[in-house]
């Protein structure tokens, strides 16, 4: 190799190999420090784009899982209140099947309706004054109700139809006793009614608990189905997020090889440089 004064190309060569490795020691600190290995658009266009389009579906995914666990408490508060109800009209059928037998003195049977009234007004208590989140639960046969077609649960993260999970307004329908025997509560008095008025009042009462079980195994369908859709929910969210993963977060173990690599090639390179930079006067004592 020629020794020239102007152009040293061997500390050129080395300024270069000290820029890339300080380079490569700054990104390699940067990703160790925030754990990620794209930091910016710049260090993977694609992949940047790719996990943005990953963090709405996981954010979607968890809204959904909230959504489900809020579709489970509602039904639940729902059926925890078709329960009393069911208690309530329960204890009113013993009771008027208790009136319908002649060994009962007056007094006895005015004691059963007192009870059968108590029973009568918390149902309609029950009816009225239910809610969940500020919804009245049992009003949707009224037609303004936000419950008047049923419930409509979002269960994923796309607004696709098949991520709805319905429930029909049958269930939130009045539980009022009027409403569930289709007999007014002020001529339910089993201490006047006689042994046919008492039996169709029996059968009322038989109609109107069918009504309410029947509401109760709709509610356990919907919720074994809004639990499977939760399942299905936290298996994507967890595979996404490993995927997601993949693409954005650093490994660590690599990247601190990758620093002490570099590490040593910007001290060597410093090193060389500085004799590098001495080969012009190696020309000069030519002279």
């Amino acid at each position: 190799m020629s020794v020239t004064i102007n152009t040293n190309v061997d500390s050129i060569k080395i300024q270069n190999i000290l820029n890339s490795a300080t380079s490569n020691l700054s990104t390699t600190m940067e990703r160790m420090s925030s754990g990620l290995k794209i930091n910016r658009a710049g260090d993977d266009a694609a992949g940047t784009v790719i996990a943005a389009k990953m963090d709405v579906q996981l954010d979607g995914n968890k809204i959904a899982q909230n959504n489900i666990q809020n579709a489970n408490n509602m039904l639940s508060t729902v059926e925890g209140n078709l329960d009393v109800v069911q208690d309530n009209l329960s204890r009113i059928r013993d009771l008027t099947l208790q009136a319908k037998n002649s060994t009962y003195s007056t007094d006895e049977k005015d004691a059963m309706q007192a009870e059968i009234a108590e029973r009568m007004e918390e149902i309609d208590r029950i009816s009225t004054s239910s809610k969940y989140s500020g919804l009245h639960l049992f009003t949707a046969d009224e037609a303004d109700d936000p419950l008047s077609e049923g419930a409509q649960f979002q269960v994923g993260a796309d607004a696709r139809g098949d991520n709805v999970i319905s429930v029909d307004k049958s269930i939130f329908e009045s539980v009022k006793f009027s409403a569930l025997t289709t007999m007014a509560a002020a001529n339910f008095d089993v201490s006047t009614m006689k042994s046919a008025e008492l039996s169709a009042a029996i059968q009322n009462l038989d109609n109107a608990i069918n009504s309410i079980t029947a509401r109760k195994s709709t509610i356990g369908s919907a919720e074994n189905r809004l639990s499977s859709a939760l399942d299905t929910l936290t298996t994507q969210y967890e595979n996404l997020s490993s995927s997601k993963s993949v693409i954005t977060d650093a490994d660590i173990a690599a990247e601190a090889s990758s620093y002490t690599q570099n590490q040593i090639l910007q001290q060597i390179s410093v090193s060389l440089l500085a004799q590098a930079n001495q080969a012009p006067a190696i020309a000069s004592s030519l002279i």
